[in-house]
């Protein structure tokens, strides 16, 4: 290593407290995100060459991640032009560390430790350096961190430098990972690394995956589900150009997490379409499409926010309960309290959740008989207890969710529902899932997620008319619609013409719209048939119809307000001639 590169020790920061900090106006320098490309190419090869050395050590490969790589680069640019000489550390110019940096630069999970060489190298140099130095090999090779950030930043007019590179996990994201993320690749066989979720976020925590899907699009139309597993091989749609794998996994309660990794198929990636889109990232809001406002006045959302009797709290208080097998409970198993003993009670609870945010919970149970007008169950959360009669159960043995609005308050430590069973009848208390409180429906709605942490959790939709009814749904994150050729129909046909006329309509989509849409059609001179997903049949008969024009409208029904309308006109003449036209041959 030349003497003149100085390699400077690691700061590991395991544990972020709460801060608050005020920054300057350099922290914003927009000048950072005009990285030259070939930065960007360094930035990515390090990446990449980190991931071979953790690899090679029984290390899974890391993300790169663009929260942690725009503080990175910010750290690396504000080292050498805010310092008025050479400067070997990791505290920036504002007085921060790097914990504090990546979480001003967006980053939502939890991170601190940080490799720096105080000066310009290579790719190769930086890794060999860092592999060689025990702290930075520590750093390199921890296998706690799944996402990494990577900043260069070079001074053409002296050649000073500086690169950072920056770690962290985020508990809510299961990245996925394609060819340890190399730029490009030759062959479209290539190797996934799809990590399993993390424990821990109370009860907006999703449990471990038990199945997966893979794609090459992100509507996952043609993929099939099998048994969740971290490493992958995978073939990439043929030819050249940057291809994206999409991986979605759900567990034991259907919960669902969606991510993806791009790569470029070919000899040698383009330089200048590198950047941002192959990178990982969260975002604080969605915005949802394909909402039916056609259904219940009013939506909620919820990040499939459900926990139930499995949860690691979950245990009875006193009298008769036992986990129980049951085939119509998420999960496949209840929570059952029986007769017997004075009243039986459970409870589940968590320290983490969203707080002072409104919140619907929806808790499921069944009763074993619903005859009794006396009380036969108790729901109590946060000073609000909810009593059920037997008659509250429309059927005995069916589960019914009963809704409770709450508000987890930073001044409460714990976020606990008891459930006690008060009658003679048995009690089996399936699952409660959270939802945001509800909001007029309309076709396109831009949601601001809880905690600001969208990384591709499954979305949950549900109608309701703000009192006692709902239905569920689905949505999609982005734009969706159906095209349909021709645009317009038109047919002829003589007075008292007994013979019908058919023409197929083709409707393509655009997104992840379902193939369930229908089409209708007022006039009862017109039929229409669904041929299959891609195809419409529509037929005309005109043997009772008056000399002129008849015009109708086919919709296309999507169950919402982009309903498609295809005008239909037919004309009725006394009589139609057919002319033959000489053929000359030249």
């Amino acid at each position: 290593m030349k003497k003149n590169i100085l390699l400077h020790f690691i700061i590991s920061i395991l544990v972020l407290l709460p801060i608050s900090l005020a920054f300057t106006a350099s922290y914003a320098n927009s000048a950072l995100f005009d990285q030259p490309a070939e930065q960007i190419y360094n930035e990515a090869q390090t990446v990449y060459l980190g991931n071979l050395a953790r690899r090679a050590n029984g290390v899974a490969p890391l993300r790169w991640n663009v929260e942690m790589t725009e503080a990175a680069r910010w750290f690396s640019w504000d080292s050498v032009e805010n310092r008025t000489d050479p400067y070997c550390g990791h505290q920036d110019t504002q007085g921060n560390w790097p914990d504090n940096r990546i979480r001003y630069w967006g980053y939502r999970g939890f991170g601190g430790a940080e490799n720096a060489y105080c000066g310009f190298v290579t790719p190769n140099q930086a890794i060999d350096g860092w592999m060689n130095s025990p702290g930075h090999r520590a750093n390199l090779l921890d296998p706690n961190s799944r996402e990494v950030g990577l900043g260069y930043y070079l001074r053409d007019r002296d050649g000073r430098g500086y690169v950072t590179q920056d770690f962290g996990v985020d508990s809510v994201f299961p990245p996925v990972i394609i060819e340890n993320e190399a730029i490009y690749t030759e062959s479209n066989q290539v190797g996934l690394y799809i990590y399993d979720r993390i424990a821990g976020g109370g009860f907006s925590e999703l449990g471990s995956p038990t199945e997966m899907r893979i794609s090459n699009e992100q509507c996952f139309e043609s993929a099939a589900w099998e048994p969740f597993a971290n490493e992958k091989t995978w073939t990439l749609e043929p030819g050249i150009g940057w291809r994206t794998v999409y991986v979605q996994t759900r567990d034991s309660l259907g919960r669902t997490s969606t991510v993806s990794d791009a790569i470029y198929l070919g000899a040698q990636a383009p330089l200048e379409e590198l950047g941002y889109a192959q990178m990982s990232t969260h975002r604080n809001q969605v915005t949802l499409y394909g909402l039916q406002t056609d259904k219940l006045p009013e939506v909620q959302f919820s990040l499939s926010w459900r926990v139930d009797n499995t949860f690691s709290t979950f245990e009875r208080l006193w009298g008769n309960g036992e986990t129980v097998d049951d085939i119509s409970a998420w999960g496949g198993k209840s929570y059952r309290m029986y007769s017997g003993d004075g009243e039986s009670s459970a409870w589940v609870w968590t320290t983490e959740f969203i707080r002072d945010t409104p919140l619907i919970a929806y808790v499921r149970l069944k009763v074993s008989d619903n005859q009794s007008s006396d009380e036969v169950a108790r729901i109590s959360v946060l000073g609000t207890t909810l009593s059920l009669r037997g008659t509250d159960f429309l059927n005995p043995n069916q589960y019914q969710e009963f809704s409770i609005p709450i508000t987890f308050p930073n001044s409460e430590t714990f976020l606990i529902f008891q459930f006690w069973r008060s009658g003679m009848a048995d009690v089996f208390v399936d699952t409660i899932t959270f939802f945001s409180e509800s909001q007029p429906v309309s076709n396109n709605m831009v949601w601001e997620v809880p905690g600001g942490n969208y990384s591709g959790q499954g979305i949950l939709v549900r109608y309701t008319d703000g009192f006692d009814q709902y239905e569920d749904g689905i949505a999609f994150l982005s734009p969706s619609q159906l095209y349909v050729s021709p645009q317009e129909m038109v047919f002829l046909a003589e007075l008292q013409q007994t013979s019908q006329l058919s023409m197929e309509v083709l409707i393509q989509k655009e997104g992840c719209l379902s193939d369930s849409w229908q089409a209708v059609v007022q006039a009862e001179w017109v039929s229409v048939q669904k041929v299959n997903h891609d195809r419409l049949l529509l037929t005309v008969s005109p043997a009772n119809l008056t000399l002129g024009k008849h015009t109708t409208n086919i919709t296309i029904n999507l169950g919402g307000t982009d309903d498609l309308v295809i005008p239909v006109h037919l004309y009725v003449v006394d009589h139609i001639y057919n002319y033959w036209l000489p053929l000359v041959k030249r």
